[in-house]
């Protein structure tokens, strides 16, 4: 429990601290009125204790303002005053109790857990949260009428949680609140306690992150704006909220590229007048690599060729020898190009077509293809039609198909060979069949074809995409996803441009943080960018392969260096895969499945795991 002691008398008030902290209190201290009235509208507390003679704000005017907005826990006045009418005017003023100094430390102690006791027995006693309801007098949690089998630790932290739902708990505290009197473990016990909580949450229906990791600080129950963001990118797929999240992530972007864009201006004028400050050379560097990363997942190629082309010229050990004309040309021609493209109209270009579908008809049935067609493009995909297995090759080698949608009359061998023949080359790419009337033994010589689900026509176009859309999330959705980048920027867009894989994604934008995230998380995969301050992509890589838990851990780096001597040093240290920014959804999204397959057997198929490359 927390408590906030606010007295100017720093001397005494660190004696009584100290005291309640051995007793398993989080406590708070205040030197002033002013500063405790600051602390109150900050952070829930479970008692406050309160001198009479403060400066600015005394005790009671404090007193009677904390009862005026509403506050209802309990407050120990302590004070030399000890006049009858002292406190008789404490206790009106709104304090529970009243106790005169010099005090013995047992005794207020001793009245301080009386205070809380009473305050647990006085409150509601039942506490509401979401679906989660708990009875304080039965030490009884239950979900949805569901009784929770909880340990007596988990059991005290959900109800800490469940107290003060809106405050973020680091592990000492929690420690301090639920190991009080007994010897404290270690920050991992907590861990595992969450971790046990989770699960026993995900069993009984809630979301697994119902308590959120707010990373570097601690653990709190998750808010409905959590859950509404949380929503927003789950819902996507729906044209009009994926508009209202296209253009919130370009309106979050614009302000940091041109940010990023006046970095480079600043550039371009110490250069004029040289010598150039390396502090603005090292910042105007950095600005011209994180938008040649991420201008091209925000629908601008031409914007991430030409911040590419300045990171080359600042590249460059004597940057004194750099043409300023050039550079100059160089940041005109990318605030032209940021500055006049529809954006919106090519951030939800390249956002909305992240799944690439190639519809198969041989019979070429004209009206019913052009309905999947249409279907397919009203759910935000790229469709392409093939009336015969030459043109469907001829597609598959030149755009990026993410699925397969084949029309099959009579599955003769000309389409089972086709069949099996993709299946071999591009094992990964899932593939659904519309066949008329299918027999047992058809269908059979179907799916050992490589056919992932099959259809039995007449079906309405609308159910077969839908099925098409169902395959995709399927093949993800049971993959953690752990992406770690320090542009925020991309972390958003390729969380957005993913959302159709169903992947279980969780993005990091600090590198310090990436160890309790990693253990939290416990991704299938991991995507590293190269470029990151403080640690970069190539040490981590390195630390995981240095420990035996992580050594097997798929790595995937996704990163603006294009050279080959980055890539090999990527590889060198342990790297699976490397893709260059910028990078469709699609494509990534398929790297990721590819690369977990590689790494796990296939269960119930009887195949070996596919050799790496």
């Amino acid at each position: 429990m927390r408590i906030l002691l606010v007295d100017d008398d720093e001397q005494l008030m660190e004696v009584l601290a100290n005291k309640l902290v051995e007793q398993r209190y989080a406590v708070d201290i205040a030197s002033n009125g002013e500063m405790g009235w600051e602390f109150v509208l900050l952070f829930d507390f479970d008692l406050v204790v309160l001198d009479w003679m403060l400066p600015d704000l005394d005790g009671i005017e404090l007193c009677q303002q904390i009862r005026a907005e509403g506050y209802k826990m309990p407050i120990l006045l302590l004070t030399a005053r000890d006049r009858h009418n002292d406190k008789v005017m404490g206790l009106d003023s709104g304090a529970d109790d009243y106790v005169v100094k010099p005090f013995n430390f047992d005794e207020l102690t001793a009245r301080i857990r009386a205070l809380l006791r009473r305050e647990i027995t006085v409150s509601s006693p039942i506490l509401e949260w979401g679906n989660l309801s708990l009875n304080p007098k039965t030490h009884e949690v239950h979900c949805q009428e569901q009784l929770l089998p909880l340990t007596p630790k988990e059991y005290g932290m959900i109800e800490l949680f469940m107290r003060h739902p809106q405050q973020v708990f680091s592990p000492g505290a929690i420690i301090n609140n639920i190991w009080a009197g007994e010897d404290p473990p270690g920050e991992e016990a907590v861990r595992t306690h969450i971790k046990g909580l989770r699960q026993k949450f995900k069993t009984a229906g809630l979301d697994k992150d119902t308590i959120k990791t707010v990373y570097g600080i601690g653990y709190r129950l998750k808010s409905e704006e959590d859950q509404q963001q949380s929503n927003l990118v789950q819902t996507a797929s729906d044209k009009q909220k994926r508009s209202t999240v296209i253009t919130q992530t370009w309106l979050k972007f614009k302000d940091a590229a041109f940010e990023r864009l006046a970095d480079l201006e600043n550039f371009a004028k110490a250069l004029v007048e040289e010598p150039v400050n390396p502090e603005i050379h090292t910042q105007a560097k950095s600005s011209a690599h994180k938008l040649g990363g991420s201008l091209g997942c925000f629908g601008f190629p031409e914007g991430s060729k030409i911040a590419k082309q300045l990171e080359q010229l600042l590249d460059n050990d004597s940057i004194e020898t750099a043409d300023p004309k050039q550079v100059t040309e160089l940041i005109s021609a990318l605030y032209t190009e940021l500055q006049h493209q529809p954006f919106e109209e090519t951030v939800r270009d390249a956002l909305g077509k992240n799944i690439s579908l190639l519809i198969i008809d041989r019979d070429f049935d004209a009206e019913y293809s052009q309905k999947l067609f249409a279907k397919a493009q009203q759910k935000g995909m790229k469709a392409f039609i093939a009336s015969n297995l030459e043109q469907a090759g001829a597609i598959i080698e030149r755009e990026s198909i993410d699925v397969v949608l084949h029309k099959i009359t009579f599955p003769d061998g000309e389409d089972l060979t086709f069949l099996e023949q993709l299946h071999q080359h591009l094992s990964e790419l899932p593939i659904v069949a519309i066949a008329e009337s299918p027999q047992l033994l058809d269908r059979l010589d179907i799916v050992r074809k490589g056919v992932n689900l099959t259809l039995q026509y007449p079906v309405e176009p609308v159910t077969a995409i839908n099925c098409v859309t169902e395959l995709l999330q399927a093949s993800g959705s049971a993959a953690k996803v752990l992406i770690l980048d320090d542009d925020p920027q991309v972390l958003l867009s390729l969380k957005i441009s993913l959302q159709p894989w169903g992947f279980e994604l969780t993005t990091l934008n600090d590198s310090q943080y990436f160890w309790d995230v990693l253990e939290d998380v416990e991704p299938d995969l991991l995507v590293l960018d190269i470029e990151m301050p403080e640690i970069n992509g190539i040490e981590l890589c390195q630390v995981l392969r240095s420990d035996r838990r992580y050594q097997q851990l798929p790595i995937l780096f996704l990163s603006a260096h294009q050279d080959e001597k980055t890539q090999h040093q990527a590889f060198a240290t342990g790297a699976d895969d490397y893709l260059c920014k910028p990078v469709t959804g699609s494509i990534l999204a398929n790297r990721i499945l590819n690369r977990l397959r590689r790494s796990k057997p296939l269960t119930g198929t009887g195949e070996q795991p596919l050799a790496p490359n």
